[in-house]
Order: structure tokens, then C-alpha cells, then sequence
């Protein structure tokens, strides 16, 4: 800029310069969706699964950003808190490195069972390893430091007991993923209080808060918050 160059007046404070939010009607919300990977077979056969069987499943869209963090660090190993029917771990298999191995940790039998069929059909059982238990117990057995993401969705009530063994086990430069962060504008509300809105409040709170974390939310599906972990030193 030169150096008699001068911003408008209207830039000068906060108050003056805003932008308005994105609408999200339905026009921006089909034109948003243009630009998400769509899904192919294999994914669609595993959402119609997942929805028969009555399992909660991410959106396409939030599939298709954990495909793109999967991607984008070209992940060998990743974590998965919270199987599902193996929607989600099919889009952060279908972007990671093709050598890597995804974790998944799963509550149900009878998810793991649905998971592990769709990992089947994919023709990508072999690098998967479904670990069947609470995720508080099966996290510990976990190597240090070995993962370069770990994605969050299972019991909202204990993402903050996850923060700990997350930051243990990524690498640095490690990723942070965690759906359901917004928990259907609930944590936004200051009126809304139960065991799964507070934990999720808590968990952001202490994410944002933490020196060793540069965190941001992204208002897709119900909410993403990414996180790259950077250790002091």
C-alpha cells in the first residue's frame, strides 16, 4: 500500500465495518453442496444401512471435510472414537494415505458388526482395526504420540475426558476432529443445560483454552471443530 494511501473511514472501527453471516437457505445450502466430494456407492449403501438399522451417521458433508483433513495431512494412522455403521470411517479411509490404518472404537457389538461389514464391502477390512469396548477404557491402550488425527463421535457427556488422550496420542501437527460440537444450536443456548450440552460447552471452552491447540468451529452439520496440535517446545 502506498504509503499516502488511507483506509475508507468505514474500516476505521469494528462497529462500522461488518459483514452479514452467509444465509443458510436452501439455494446457499445446494450451491455449498457443489462443492463437497460427493458420495460414491460403497459410501451411500453404508449411510442406507446405517439409517435401517437406526444408527446415527454424519452428513455427506461432514464426511466429505473429514476426507478432506485425511487428505490433506495424507494420514497413515487415525483414530476414530465412536464406529457408527462405518459411514465415517469410510470417508476418512477414502482420503488417507493408502498404506494407513484407521483405529475405530465402538460401544455397540451390534454397530462394530454393521461397521465391519461396511469396511467389507469397501474391500478395506484389512486396514481397519475395530476395537469393541467404552472409549475410556480402549484410548489407554493406545500408542503415544502415533496418530496423525483423531476424530471424535461418540458420548458427548465425555469429549472432554477424550481432550486428554487425544492430545497424548497425535503427533505433532496432528489433527483434532470432533463432530456435533454445535449439538443442534443447544450449546449456543445459555438456557439449555444436560449432561451432553455442558460436556460439549466444556470440551470447546477447553480446546479453545489450551495454548497447545489453534482450534476453530466450522459451522458444517452439526458442527466440526478441527484442531491442530502444536506442543510447546
Amino acid at each position: 500500500m502506498p504509503a499516502d494511501a488511507r483506509l475508507p473511514e468505514t474500516w476505521a472501527t469494528n462497529s462500522a465495518w461488518e459483514i452479514d453471516p452467509v444465509s443458510s437457505d436452501e439455494q446457499t445450502a445446494a450451491y455449498l453442496h457443489r462443492f463437497s466430494e460427493p458420495e460414491d456407492e460403497v459410501l451411500r449403501a453404508a449411510r442406507a444401512r446405517s439409517e435401517e438399522a437406526d444408527i446415527p451417521a454424519v452428513p455427506p458433508e461432514t464426511g466429505a471435510v473429514l476426507r478432506f483433513f485425511a487428505r490433506l495431512l495424507n494420514a497413515r494412522h487415525v483414530v476414530e472414537v465412536g464406529s457408527g455403521g462405518g459411514y465415517s470411517g469410510l470417508w476418512l479411509l477414502g482420503g488417507m494415505d493408502g498404506r494407513g490404518s484407521l483405529t475405530t472404537i465402538e460401544l455397540d457389538p451390534g454397530n462394530q458388526s454393521l461397521a465391519q461389514q461396511a469396511f467389507a464391502a469397501a474391500r478395506l477390512g484389512d486396514r481397519v482395526r475395530s476395537m469393541l469396548g467404552p472409549a475410556l477404557t480402549v484410548l489407554p491402550k493406545l500408542a503415544d504420540g502415533n496418530y496423525d488425527i483423531v476424530f471424535l463421535d461418540a458420548v458427548k457427556a465425555e469429549y472432554l475426558s477424550y481432550l486428554a488422550h487425544a492430545k497424548r496420542l497425535l503427533r505433532p501437527g496432528g489433527v483434532l476432529l470432533a463432530d456435533n460440537v454445535l449439538w443442534k444450536g443447544k450449546v449456543a443456548d445459555a438456557t439449555v443445560s444436560d449432561d451432553d450440552t455442558d460436556g460439549l460447552r466444556d470440551f470447546n471452552d477447553a480446546v479453545r483454552d489450551d495454548p497447545e491447540f489453534q482450534a476453530a468451529i466450522m459451522p458444517v452439520g452439526d458442527g466440526v471443530l478441527a484442531a491442530v496440535y502444536i506442543p510447546s517446545g
